[in-house]
Parts: structure tokens; C-alpha cells; sequence
């Protein structure tokens, strides 16, 4: 368990501040999850010393079962966001089949109360200078910020001491003037604080945004948009001016500017940005054009009677990829072919008695997508670059399906399925599996395109008429409930559906807050000085159980819902955690009572505590009856050696346990559906955490969410229609709500 510690460190250019859990560098906050800093934290307070993995696995995560899966991710993004190379590590350093350790040069300070100031420390024999940190803070006090009594207010800055002269008349009025000035403050931050107080225990305004975004609107058809590598341009293809021409748009839909005067359609940008490819038939028939991304020097690149169309570029931006009906005499027998990037040394590679078209090379060049007839409908196959080893990742679908696109990473695809006349976006893994529908609706729903962060997706839609440009999530449309700088997380339903508690370290640490479910009346529940998470509503909705650390270990606590009456109860020198309620009033939670992490129940006032579960285990969660309880667990059968965990279910005395899932994924925090016949949980891959669901009896494996970072904590409304959940798919995480049904 990571030790209070409320050391600066500095390793340049990055300051850390280990009290306020903040990374700074040059001054700009650094976003990291909660379990990258504490993972951070933890390599620098040992400096260049041999972190064991197990050591980082105990101090990071000391209140669950958690496989090296989710260290690697860790390192993964901290990396990333100091700016490292595993290869040429300048900060972390990996140390083969043992851990890691920090190894850039790191200063040590401590804060002096009540400055700016930093008391300089000894480390080794640097020696150190005094220097000014600047801290970073909210508009927003808490009644803790303000100055104890009798404390002067110009504490509070980095204000110079006044130098009072002589006792004298001149000495007298400027006494008395700051004596105002101090009383004038002082006023001013009570009222201030108060407004404060009123304002976030007032009903805000709905916060609430959706993540689907019409970015055209014109009377004319808007289609084919393609997002620019670095995601700042949209190019698409637009008839308002009476022929299909390309037109180009920042990524929100402003700045449309008009690049070809002649026709084009089907813009593709070159992987460096700095072309874009389409097709035209301003020569006659339809041919490969390309022109910089400015729709200056048009050229064509291709010169056949035939009709050439669908293009794609390698990777490297060498060699295009595209189809043609030029070497077959029926017109709709199109095959592949690939040319260099200038038009020269054309090769077909794909030919085939039936259609086959719309080539998407791979993010790292080494397959291929296409679209073929030849099953009588119409299938998203995938191939090498050369032709070689197709396979059809649609077969288990019977609707047509076309327009396959590769997310930036490879490991997602977006395509389109036909159903009653209606095209729909979908999204499936690289190897086909976990099919998920994005849209669903009425509406025709076309050419989608991965945004270059995965997390979004650019399509044409008649969803409002006409064909215009839309942007929506990967999962389809979410509501973003929280928009804050700092971490939303651990969504919570109230038994309702009316409420949602969670937890921000939007005032400091995490504390308890609630809001309306559609993301007004924000209402801050618990004003501790330490970390409080992880809520869970009493069957009345008058009460909140939650987690805190503010005794040095994690306990549970109980507060009434507006705030009051806040007490501890499960204290023991061990960690307790991840508190749920029963509709009989018992909470059941997680604790190291016995030396190993395992499920205990006791009655709402902490008394009558047993253990359930005699295996390890944890995160567990009523059902919603009352009569079974689910949890996780190391599986009971390795995966070539591997044990992940897997979640479990058992009947509410704690008998007959049974493995539920049976994959090579560790997975996390199950959630009941509300007829109690599902489970929501995560699944860790490493590199992201998206959220699955399986029936009580093992089957119907799906996909829930398709995230390209961590889909975490999922929490199903009482009513079954939504999903709340954590994301930090914009960045840092907020609370999200997608509806089931």
C-alpha cells in the first residue's frame, strides 16, 4: 500500500507532486489514470533501485487480484506520456524477468506550509536549490483551503513581507489600510466559498452532451468523409454545387473549403497528409486522380476505358490500392489491383468471376480488406497484400456487409450491414469476432472511417433527410454525463434510476458526489481529507457506503446521501473495500482479514461480520434479488500456464461456486443486469479495457463497448435500459451512459 507523501519531485522537465497526485510538465498538467501516477510514484520513490513486479503489483493495486497484464499497460502509458523509449529508455528502464526502475536524475522536495516555497532535501550529495512551485488550482475553494483563525490572509501568496517604518502617523494609516484590505478579503473569499457551496448544491443545468455530432448541414448529399492522419481535416464529397466535387473541413465541421472544380469523389489522404486521392470522371470515365492536400496539382493517375475506383494507400504511401472492371468483359466484375504511387506497374492480385472491390490496406501493411460477392451476398473478406489467404470475417452474418475500414491500431474494424434496406455502421474485432452494432436505426448509414484515436467514427447519414457528415463514438451514441478536468469515476445507480453517485479528484483527492442521471444537480457528498471511493446506494436511496483511506488503510464508511452523519464502519487494520448493498440492508464487501483478498458480508452498522467465500476473491455484487452473488477469482483452469481471472457466481450463502467465463483475459468488476440473468464485466486485453456481458448460463459472449483506451466500472440502471461506465476515451475519465435497449 503506497505510504502519504507529500514530496515534489523533479526530474526535468516533469515536476511531480506526490500530496496532490499531479504531474506537471513545463508547468502544463500531465494526464494520467490514478494507477499509471501511483505506478509512477512508486518508481520514483525508489530511485534507481529494482522495482519487482510484484512489489509494484502489491504497493499499486493492495485491494485486488491483478495480473501483470495490467502493470504492462501502465508502463505502456507511462511511457507514452513522459515521451520514452523502451528501446533507448531516458526514465524507465525495463529489467528483464524482474521489474523496473526509474533511472532519470530526480530531485526531492518538501513544501513548507503555508508558502510556495520548497524546502530543499538531501539526496545522496546533490545538492539541491531552493526553488518556487506553483500549484495548480481549481476556481473553486473547499472550506479546508481557507486560513485557520488568527492566520494572516497574506499567507495565502507569495506575497513580499510589508516593511513597516517607524511607529508614526503614515505607519498608523497604512496598519489601518491593510487591516481593510485584510478584512475586505477575507469578506470576499467567505462570500465566495459560500456562493460556492450554494452553487454546487444547487440543480445545475443538464450537462449531459451526446456523442453523436452532425458536422454538415446542407440541402445538397454530403458524403464519403475521411479523416486526415493527424485528425485535424475532414475531406468529403459534396454536390451542393450541382456536381460531386471534394470539399475539405476542420474535424468540428467549420472552415468548409472547396478543393476540386471539376468532379470527384471518394477522397483518401496519403499517409503523410499531404495528398489526397479520389476518383473523377472528368475525363470520361472514372479514373484515379490525386492533388496535395490543398486541391493543388491534380493528376491523374490512371488511363483505361475501363471504370477504376476504391482506393487505398500502403502504409508507407509507395503503392495504392484499388479495383477495376478493366480486364473482364462483364462491367460489374470488378477485381484488385495494386500500382505504384505514381500510376506505374500496375498488378491485379485479386481475380475472382464475382465482384471484389473497396482494397483497405492495414495499418502495418500486412493485410488487406475487401468486399466480395462470390457468396451470393455480399461478405468483408481479409487477404495478404499479395493476393494470398482469404478470409471471410463475415460468414456468420447473412445481411450484405461492405465497406470494411481498419481502426489506427489494426485491431478493430468498422464495416457496414444491410438490414431491411438499411445500411448500419458495425464494428468487429480484426479477426472478426465480437460484432457490435454502432448504429441503430431508420436510417441509411454509410462509408464509415476510424478518427486517427480510435475512439470515434466519421460516417454519412440521411438520419435527418439528406445524406450530411456525422461524427459518433465507437460504441455508438453515448451520453457524456460529466465534463471536467479532473477524474470522474465508479458510477453508481441509485435503486431509483433518478441519481448517480461517483467519485472526482475534481477538489483535491476523490471524494463521494451524486448528480441527476442526466448529468445535472451536481452535489458533493463527503468533505474528508482523504481519498474517498467506490459508492454503493442503500435499498432506500437514503444512504451511501463507500471506501476511504483516511485512517491510513482502506475502510468502509457510511454517510446519509445529503452529506451528514459520516462514520466509519468496518474498521480492522486490514483493507476493507468495494462496499455493495442488499436489498435486506447487509453490505457486502472485499478485505484482507485473513491474509488474502476474499468476500465478506456484515449488517449495515458494521456488526456481524462473516467471510462468504472461502476461495479468494473480490469486487463481488448482489444480484438483484438478493439470491446469488458475483465475483472474481483466479481461474480454476490455466490457460498454458496462466491463471486470469475470471468471474464467478455463487448462491448467496457463499455454496456452490461455479466459474462463469473461460478466457485467456483477465476480467473485472461484474455488474448484474437488472433481471439478474446477465453479467457486464471488463475485460483487460493489455493495451485497453472494453466491456462485455454473458448470460448466467455462459453463452451469448458480447461486446458492450468498444472503447480504444479503458471502458471501466460498468453499472447497469435498475430499469435495465442503460449502461453507466468510465472512460477515459477523451482523454481523462468522465462518466458516460449508453443505452441497452
Amino acid at each position: 500500500m503506497l505510504l502519504q507523501d507529500n514530496h515534489l519531485y523533479e526530474f526535468e522537465p516533469f515536476l511531480l507532486d506526490a500530496g496532490s497526485r499531479i504531474l506537471l510538465k513545463d508547468g502544463a498538467t500531465v494526464r494520467l489514470t490514478p494507477k499509471a501516477f501511483e505506478t509512477l510514484l512508486v518508481l520514483v520513490q525508489h530511485g534507481l533501485q529494482v522495482v519487482d513486479k510484484e512489489q509494484l503489483l502489491r504497493e499499486v493495486w493492495p485491494d485486488s487480484f491483478v495480473e501483470e497484464g495490467s502493470l504492462s499497460r501502465n508502463i505502456h502509458e507511462l511511457r507514452k506520456a513522459l515521451g520514452d523509449d523502451s528501446s533507448v529508455p531516458r526514465y524507465i528502464e525495463t529489467i528483464p524477468k524482474r521489474g523496473y526502475r526509474f533511472i532519470a536524475p530526480t530531485k526531492r522536495f518538501l513544501p513548507l506550509a503555508g508558502s510556495g516555497d520548497i524546502a530543499p532535501m538531501e539526496v545522496d550529495t546533490t545538492v539541491i536549490e531552493k526553488h518556487t512551485f506553483a500549484r495548480v488550482i481549481s476556481e473553486e475553494f473547499d472550506p479546508t483551503d481557507l486560513p485557520a483563525a488568527g492566520r494572516p490572509i497574506a499567507s495565502l501568496t507569495e506575497a513580499q513581507p510589508l516593511a513597516l517604518p517607524a511607529v508614526t502617523e503614515h505607519r498608523t494609516r497604512t496598519l489601518r489600510t491593510v487591516l481593510v484590505i485584510g478584512i475586505v478579503l477575507a469578506a470576499a473569499i467567505a462570500v465566495f466559498v459560500y456562493l460556492r457551496l450554494a452553487r454546487i448544491s444547487a440543480t445545475s443545468p443538464p450537462r449531459a452532451k451526446s456523442t453523436l455530432v452532425r458536422l454538415t448541414n446542407n440541402n445538397a448529399m454530403d458524403s464519403g468523409p475521411a479523416c486526415s492522419p493527424d485528425g485535424s481535416k475532414i475531406a468529403f464529397w459534396s454536390n451542393r454545387e450541382g456536381k460531386n466535387k471534394i470539399y475539405v473541413m476542420d474535424a468540428d465541421g467549420s472552415n468548409v473549403k472547396q478543393l476540386t472544380n471539376l468532379d470527384g469523389v471518394d477522397p483518401v489522404w496519403s499517409p503523410d497528409g499531404r495528398k489526397i486521392l479520389f476518383g473523377s470522371e472528368r475525363d470520361g470515365n472514372p479514373e484515379l486522380y490525386v492533388m496535395d492536400e490543398d486541391g493543388g496539382n491534380q493528376t491523374r493517375l490512371t488511363r483505361n476505358l475501363a471504370a477504376d475506383g476504391a482506393t487505398s494507400w500502403s502504409p508507407d504511401g509507395t503503392r495504392i490500392a484499388f479495383a477495376s472492371n478493366r480486364d473482364n468483359p462483364n462491367p460489374y466484375n470488378w477485381d484488385i489491383y495494386v500500382m505504384d504511387a505514381d500510376g506505374s506497374n500496375v498488378k491485379r492480385i485479386v481475380d475472382d468471376l464475382e465482384y471484389d472491390a473497396e482494397p483497405r490496406w492495414s495499418p502495418d501493411g500486412q493485410k488487406m480488406l475487401f468486399v466480395t460477392g462470390r457468396n451470393h451476398s455480399f461478405d468483408v473478406y481479409v487477404m495478404n497484400p499479395d493476393g494470398s489467404d482469404q478470409r471471410n470475417l463475415t460468414a456468420d452474418i447473412d445481411d450484405p456487409c461492405g465497406s470494411g475500414t481498419w481502426s489506427r491500431d489494426g485491431k478493430s474494424i468498422a464495416f457496414v450491414r444491410t438490414i431491411k434496406g438499411k445500411e448500419q455502421v458495425y464494428v468487429m474485432d480484426a479477426d472478426g469476432g465480437n460484432i457490435m452494432a454502432v448504429t441503430n436505426n431508420t436510417a441509411r448509414n454509410e462509408n464509415p472511417s476510424f478518427f486517427p484515436d480510435g475512439s470515434k467514427l466519421l460516417f454519412s447519414s440521411d438520419h435527418e433527410g439528406n445524406l450530411e457528415v456525422y461524427v459518433m463514438s465507437v460504441d455508438g451514441e453515448l451520453l457524456q454525463l460529466t465534463d471536467d478536468p479532473a477524474d470522474d469515476i465508479n458510477p453508481a445507480w441509485s435503486p431509483d434510476g433518478n441519481k448517480i453517485a461517483f467519485s472526482s479528484n475534481r477538489d483535491g483527492k476523490h471524494q463521494i458526489y451524486a448528480m441527476n442521471s442526466d448529468g445535472s444537480g451536481l452535489m458533493r457528498i463527503t468533505h474528508s481529507t482523504a481519498a474517498d471511493s467506490e459508492p454503493s446506494w442503500s435499498p432506500d436511496a437514503k444512504k451511501i457506503a463507500y471506501t476511504s483511506d483516511r485512517d491510513g488503510n482502506k475502510d468502509i464508511h457510511v454517510i446519509n446521501a445529503d452529506g451528514t452523519n459520516d462514520k466509519s464502519v468496518a474498521a480492522d487494520p486490514t483493507n476493507d473495500m468495494s462496499p455493495k448493498w442488499s436489498l435486506d440492508g447487509r453490505i457486502l464487501f472485499n478485505s484482507y482479514r485473513e491474509g488474502q483478498s476474499a468476500v465478506y458480508v456484515m449488517s449495515g452498522d458494521g456488526t456481524n461480520v462473516t467471510r462468504l467465500i472461502r476461495m479468494r476473491g473480490g469486487q463481488a455484487a448482489w444480484s438483484p434479488d438478493g439470491s446469488k452473488l458475483a465475483f472474481i477469482s483466479p481461474a480454476t483452469e490455466g490457460y498454458t500456464g496462466f491463471f486470469p481471472l475470471q468471474v464467478f457466481v455463487a448462491d448467496s450463502d457463499g455454496n456452490n461456486v461455479r466459474m462463469l467465463t473461460k478466457t485467456g483475459m483477465s476480467l473485472f468488476v461484474p455488474s448484474w443486469s437488472s433481471d439478474g440473468s446477465t453479467l457486464a464485466f471488463v475485460a483487460d486485453n493489455v493495451t485497453r479495457n472494453n466491456i462485455f456481458q454473458i448470460g448466467l448460463d455462459g453463452r451469448n459472449f458480447r461486446r458492450l463497448s468498444a472503447g480504444p483506451k479503458s471502458d471501466d466500472r460498468p453499472a447497469i440502471s435498475p430499469d435495465g435500459s442503460k449502461l453507466a461506465f468510465q472512460s477515459n476515451r477523451a482523454g481523462n475519465f468522465e462518466i458516460y451512459v449508453m443505452n441497452l435497449r
